[in-house]
């Protein structure tokens, strides 16, 4: 169900904000739909009928965060020399959230990493919502061109797999951090190199 009114808006809103309490608390495995209802006033029928189950609740949760992200980063003029260096700074800024709200970020994390069937809408939405802030930052508030869009993608799944790596305990946080900074290194890789190596991957791109 998809609110309509500002009743049902502002009840939608008072579920993802008792989720990011709970989840804060105790993760994904401290959500319980039962209790999300109690904590949010609602009956467990309403809930349902809103968030028809626990992974829809996640990435709404998920969606309605960047959103406001979205809404504070373009609402700005990103400031600093080059786009790998504000780039950098705002996605290790992310990252900083993340370790400070690591509960509630792993949850989210798992959520969008392994939540596809059925749920796709949510999960595109919240990739839109993430590449449009970074290309923000990356154009200072500007257009960017082509070939840096083209490398965008990627210097967001190395911030992704860094992070869930460090959420896994697979790596540091000095190297997660290493990882992030490399990956936005590619935002000083020429346009013409970037135009070659599309061309080169392209169906019947020149080979050697």
């Amino acid at each position: 169900m998809v609110p309509s009114t500002p009743e049902q808006e502002a009840r939608f809103a008072r579920v993802v904000a008792a989720a990011v309490e709970m989840l804060s608390a105790g993760g994904g495995e401290g959500l319980a739909m039962k209790d999300l209802a109690r904590r949010a006033g609602v009956s467990v029928a309403t809930l349902y009928r809103y968030f028809p189950s626990r992974d829809y609740v996640l990435l709404s949760v998920a969606v309605a965060r960047y959103r406001d992200a979205a809404r504070r980063v373009l609402a700005e003029t990103p400031q600093g020399g080059s786009a790998r260096e504000r780039v950098s700074a705002h996605l290790l800024r992310e990252f900083g959230a993340v370790r400070r709200e690591e509960r509630l970020s792993g949850a989210l994390v798992q959520a969008l990493a392994e939540t596809r069937r059925g749920y796709s809408p949510l999960i595109e939405t919240v990739e839109h919502l993430h590449r449009q802030i970074v290309e923000h930052v990356a154009g200072g508030g500007g257009p960017v061109s082509e070939q840096r869009c083209r490398v965008l993608p990627v210097v967001i799944d190395i911030f992704s797999a860094a992070t869930r790596l460090w959420l896994a305990g697979v790596l540091s946080v000095a190297d997660a951090e290493f990882q992030i900074r490399a990956g936005c290194e590619l935002l000083e890789v020429p346009d013409e190199v970037v135009a070659a190596e599309v061309e080169r991957a392209a169906p019947g791109g020149r080979i050697g």
